[in-house]
């Protein structure tokens, strides 16, 4: 029968190691094996491609790998047969009489295909479950990291190897004796960055911006946290007239700066920075939570940030008050009562500190945290008392209820606000009254000092903004994470050289400008998860007046062109643009101005420089409006033309918008005038050539149900024995390629392959490059500028070398180099993803690189250092080879109604380009409405 094949299943973002460039959309989640009766196939079993064994500790264990070798296939035949029969999941059902083989990645994650409820309550039953509650994300993020498993073969090779490559691949890999050397330190650095050595005396300070600019004119719509309680963003918006407007200078610079000049002309005067440039704070003792609060609170850019105020609070907190602070500050903020499942109480029991009342009065002695309750708006008070409270309280001022239905938490709300509008009273105010018969009822209730709070989160965000990518809801736990886990020495970093600058921010009024345009972005993800459009319209136009007049500040402008272009995506201005294109589509459904959306596509097509990525689609975008909103196609088609003669686009840009091109000029209704018609064809690239593609057809078990749409069609494939094998289209796709004698393959979207080549370039990938500032935080997976352009362009003597001897090697020193690079980084959060590059799957390296070809292979990582925004994503989804024929294919699998997207073509013209085999597989469904085969 066919061997079954195992492909990593897809797994939603959430389930990825945050902040870490290397990990990969396609990996395999870790399962529990059962094992095999030796009655036979009666219970179930679940062996993944990346299974071990049948505990399901977290510490890492090596398995034994599949063998390419001849020697490693000559094995006993009925250990081989049994091997086969047990990969498959086989589900007993009554009502069939074939039995049912599940693929791996249809049993990791049954809802996202489209198969029976009967087949996935059959599928839950029957695998193994975790004991104990629902893991935590430490516990998650601790499962990945550990999850660096060997990738066994998909297929089960029988064929004979080569005499070239006979012999155990295993027994090749001796040291390497290739090391790149280090680079030697540029003078030149002291001129322009300062690093800690550097700044111990107050004249020696450039890294820290203290430099006073004029306030920025912007909207805001709160001064607090986002997390805080909102109103309505109308009423929070505070008028201030728009500065005039000045000639903006050119910082379109695709060039990075050679030199970055000093970004501080006043000494600081105050002696105690001295003390945090020195290192001299100590942040040791406590826990966890009270050393990650010193460590990013106590510390010399903080100081200059004018955080004075909260650095000295912390600095005299206690390890136990901080202990309860860091609790306290990692959960939503809000009033917590003392009593309650996850109240106050919880923390004594935890016998944290010794004496947990006297803390708690220590924290509201520094205003760290606030007890009195009635000092909040009416409603917010009423909104901590649960429902059956509200219902007591109602009964005691006498409010009637409605008999017809039952009143909810808002209504019963709404019901003691229009009381005390109503009440007149002789002995005080109504609503004081009301107050203080909700205190009563609360008790003893706490919530962070908002002061306090922002400025920690302030702080936090100054801390992270290199690493953190993330929701701002999730920055805190996100960075404690990652901070508790470098302790524990759980999780390591590269070993790089970085420079403590605030090269970002010229000035405390730059940093609160970007602190405050996280704090709207993250207003309108929120209201857009609520589905509030309307809210999240006008909070997306506080934003747009934000943008513009950030970008006609003459000042601001000039701080910017002092920063390498890919560093400015971590100001006010990037957020913004960035902001209102992810929008775009929320603006077009503006009614109160119908022309919103093109008034900001063409302010950010004017203003493109703060947009670069997003060029050719910004250009598409402001197409569509003309086309579709005014119905004026020979407007939409001069965007087009404009877009199309930019020297600067890519060519992946001008892809995308020649296609656009082609389609407006063949339009036979309203048509465009020849001239303009003949000017679009004339500058829109010619289609390239196609790729090579096959059609393979496939049973379809399609399951019309509640919920079923959007989830990936199932194939059957009847096996030699007559059962129904599940699978999906990529498997299936695989199954057609392994009659056609590839027997080896992967479906991992170019991960090994790209994994192997970054892994090369090591040194290279995070060494210095004086002057330019690369590496900010000890947290940093990648550098700054990877992604960019300017990546290769700073490092491109380097990267040019090292292709040459790369060139000059055969495929055994290559993997020598992979050993030697695994051994000693394995494990360290990169751009490398180590769940299919580790030394486990180095046979498998080989016998990939021995049918790809060394020029191929570095022809394919030359071009994603090249332009890495691109390219590090969209290779086909498979990789097949054929070890005896040296033959190895590139296949992109579309299913039906499925078409290659532009970044996939693109993909498929390089490899065409650099002599690699491609194909696209296009799988055409037949077949039914049930589950038989």
């Amino acid at each position: 029968m066919d061997s079954p094949f195992k492909t990593p299943s897809k797994r939603s973002m959430s389930q990825r190691l945050p902040s870490s460039g290397s990990s990969s959309p396609f990996t395999p989640k870790r399962s529990r094996i059962k094992r095999i009766s030796s009655e036979g196939y009666d219970s179930v079993s679940r062996i993944l491609a990346f299974d071990e064994s049948n505990s399901c500790s977290p510490t890492r264990r090596k398995l034994d790998f599949l063998s390419f070798s001849q020697n490693s296939l000559l094995h006993n035949e009925n250990e081989r047969i049994q091997c086969e029969q047990t990969t498959p999941v086989k589900i007993e059902q009554s009502n069939f009489e074939k039995k049912i083989l599940l693929s791996p990645s249809i049993k990791v994650n049954p809802k996202r295909f489209n198969i029976s409820e009967q087949d996935k309550n059959t599928i839950k039953s029957s695998s193994s479950k975790r004991s104990g509650s629902t893991p935590s994300k430490k516990l998650k993020l601790l499962n990945v990291i550990a999850g660096c498993k060997k990738i066994t073969s998909f297929f089960k090779p029988i064929q004979e190897r080569p005499d070239s490559i006979k012999k155990d691949v295993g027994n090749h890999f001796s040291p390497a004796k290739h090391k790149i050397k280090e680079e030697n330190m540029d003078s030149t650095i002291e001129n322009c960055i300062k690093s800690d050595k550097q700044i111990d005396s107050p004249n020696k300070n450039d890294n820290i911006n203290n430099i006073q600019v004029p306030t920025p004119k912007i909207f805001s719509v709160s001064s607090t946290y986002i997390n805080e309680q909102k109103t309505s963003p109308r009423k929070k918006v505070m008028k201030s007239p728009l500065s005039n407007k000045t000639k903006m200078k050119d910082v379109a610079g695709q060039v990075t700066p050679s030199k970055i000049g000093s970004i501080n002309n006043s000494p600081i005067t105050s002696p105690r920075i001295l003390e945090y440039l020195d290192n001299k704070v100590d942040i040791s003792g406590g826990d966890t939570y009270s050393r990650f609060i010193k460590s990013i609170v106590l510390r010399a850019e903080i100081f200059c940030f004018g955080k004075e105020d909260i650095m000295k609070k912390i600095e005299s907190a206690t390890n136990d008050e901080l202990k309860i602070y860091g609790r306290l500050i990692a959960r939503k903020h809000g009033w917590i009562r003392s009593n309650g499942p996850d109240g106050l109480q919880k923390y004594k029991e935890l016998n944290l500190c010794d004496n947990f009342d006297s803390v708690l009065e220590s924290l509201a002695t520094k205003q760290l945290i606030n007890t009195d309750v009635t000092s909040c708006e009416l409603n917010i008070l009423l909104n901590i008392l649960k429902t059956q409270e509200l219902r007591e309280l109602q009964k005691t001022f006498n409010i009637k209820l409605s008999s017809s239905k039952i009143q909810t938490k808002p209504e019963m709300i709404k019901s003691f606000i229009n009381l005390v509008k109503n009440q007149r009273t002789f002995c005080g105010n109504s609503t004081s009254n009301l107050k203080e018969r909700v205190k009563n009822i609360i008790g003893y209730c706490l919530k962070l000092s908002d002061t306090s709070r922002n400025d920690i989160m302030s702080c936090l965000i100054y801390e992270s903004y290199p690493y953190f990518s993330g929701e701002e809801k999730d920055r805190f736990r996100d960075c404690f994470t990652k901070f508790s886990m470098v302790e524990k020495k759980l999780l390591k970093f590269p070993t790089f050289e970085a420079k403590r600058v605030s090269i970002n921010f010229s000035s405390k009024d730059s940093f609160e400008m970007y602190r405050i345009a996280l704090n709207l972005r993250h207003e309108v993800q929120l209201l857009i998860e609520q589905k509030d459009h309307e809210n999240a319209i006008l909070v997306l136009c506080i934003i747009f007046e934000n943008f513009k007049s950030a970008v006609c500040d003459e000042s601001i402008i000039e701080s910017l062109s002092n920063i390498p272009t890919y560093l400015r995506k971590y100001s006010a201005i990037s957020v913004y643009a960035h902001t209102l294109f992810k929008n775009i589509t929320i603006l077009k459904k503006c009614t109160s101005n119908v022309n919103l959306a093109k008034e900001v596509l063409e302010f950010l097509l004017k203003h493109k420089e703060f947009s670069m990525s997003k060029k050719a689609h910004l250009h598409i975008e402001l197409a569509k409006v003309f086309e579709l909103q005014y119905k004026q196609l020979d407007l939409a088609a001069n965007v087009i033309l404009d877009g199309l003669k930019d020297d600067n686009i890519t060519e992946l840009d001008r892809q995308i918008l020649s296609k656009r091109a082609v389609m407006y000029a063949n339009r036979k209704v309203r048509k465009l005038d020849n001239e303009l018609k003949n000017e679009l064809l004339s500058v829109a690239s010619k289609p390239g050539k196609e790729p090579p593609s096959t059609t393979i057809s496939g049973k379809i078990i399609s399951v019309k149900e509640k919920g079923s749409s959007g989830r990936k069609q199932v194939y059957s494939k009847m096996t030699e024995n007559g059962d129904c094998h599940y699978m999906s289209v990529e498997e299936l796709a695989l199954s057609h390629y392994k009659s056609q004698g590839f027997l080896n393959g992967l479906h991992d979207e170019g991960q090994l392959i790209k994994s192997m080549f970054l892994l090369c370039f090591w040194e290279i990938i995070y060494s210095s490059y004086t002057p330019h500032v690369l590496f900010i935080s000890p947290y940093q997976d990648c550098p700054l500028d990877w992604r960019t352009r300017h990546f290769y362009k700073i490092r491109e003597e380097q990267i040019k070398n090292r292709m040459a001897e790369l060139k000059k090697m055969n495929v055994v020193q290559i993997c020598d180099i992979l050993k030697n690079y695994c051994d000693e980084y394995c494990d360290t959060q990169s751009v490398v993803n180590w769940k299919y590059m580790n030394v486990d799957n180095l046979p498998l390296c080989q016998t990939l690189l021995e049918c790809v070809g060394i020029e191929v292979f570095l022809a394919i990582g030359d071009q994603i250092l090249k332009d890495g925004r691109i390219y590090l994503h969209g290779m086909p989804d498979l990789v097949v080879w054929d070890v005896s024929k040296h033959k190895c294919m590139f296949v992109e699998v579309k299913g039906p109604n499925d078409k290659l997207s532009e970044k996939q073509y693109s993909w498929l013209l390089k490899l065409m380009e650099f002599g690699a085999n491609v194909e696209v597989c296009h799988v055409v469904g037949n077949g039914g409405k049930n589950n038989n085969c």
